[in-house]
């Protein structure tokens, strides 16, 4: 169910001057307003029934007896769930264990041979995973780039050769830059790993390894959920293990 400030935000351009006032006095008001008739609302924001009603009506709501819904329903204190904790905990051992089955030495053989490894992360979260596993591969010797913005790709794409390597960490795979990025990659035929989550998508089909990772949702009561990132974090440590491992092997056999 959508809830009231997201209403508000979607019919923003629709509402009037007297319509905002009202927004505020409610949304600081939310329990109290759960018990108030239309009268008593329009007296304590000093507007008439009509506007009250105007108001709920530009939110796309049917009239005032909706709006008190939504209110009563955002309201509503539900109860934590009291396995979290062991909800959470089961989550990240079920992934670790997925992960533990997964063969990486095709994408650490490319890591190895490339002579430059470019990291890309479609938003925030993934730009985040992008920087620690260029802090965490540091620890190797190896000595990754972080793509900060679209900008960079434009500038980056005709300087990358196909001795290059480019990781991009996206979510649904369905991002509009990654795709242009991920087709001119193909058409230069440099070689990409995508990290995305386990879904079909276009990046993952062009690249030319790719990595899935679960991002579950914790519940953390009947109303909200809680997606749990950490896969991508503990995927990053995993990759670094087993490069860590194939690095040492190839050392050696080179000797």
């Amino acid at each position: 169910m959508t809830n009231l400030d997201e209403l508000v935000n979607a019919h923003f351009e629709q509402l009037k001057q007297n319509d905002l006032y009202i927004w505020n006095y409610i949304s600081n008001h939310k329990k109290q307003c759960c018990d108030l008739t239309i009268d008593e609302l329009a007296s304590k924001c000093n507007v008439s029934r009509t506007t009250i009603l105007r108001f709920a009506q530009r939110l796309s709501l049917k009239g005032y007896s909706e709006l008190k819904i939504y209110l009563k329903w955002e309201t509503k204190r539900e109860p934590i769930n009291n396995n979290l904790i062991d909800n959470f905990c089961n989550l990240l051992t079920r992934s670790i264990a997925d992960y533990r089955k997964y063969d990486f030495s095709r994408i650490c053989e490319l890591i190895y041979r490339s002579k430059k490894v470019f990291l890309y992360g479609t938003g925030a979260v993934q730009r985040s995973v992008a920087q620690e596993m260029r802090r965490i591969f540091l620890i190797g010797n190896e000595h990754f780039y972080v793509i900060e913005g679209v900008d960079e790709i434009s500038a980056l794409i005709n300087t990358l050769t196909n001795e290059d390597l480019v990781i991009m960490i996206s979510l649904k795979g369905e991002s509009d830059n990654a795709k242009v990025f991920s087709k001119q990659l193909v058409l230069k035929g440099i070689p990409f790993v995508t990290i995305t989550r386990r879904e079909e998508n276009e990046l993952s089909h062009l690249s030319t390894e790719s990595i899935y990772i679960n991002t579950p949702e914790v519940h953390l009561n009947a109303n909200i959920g809680f997606q749990v990132l950490d896969s991508y974090f503990i995927l990053v440590d995993l990759l670094f293990f087993n490069y860590i491992l194939y690095k040492e092997n190839q050392d050696q056999e080179a000797e």
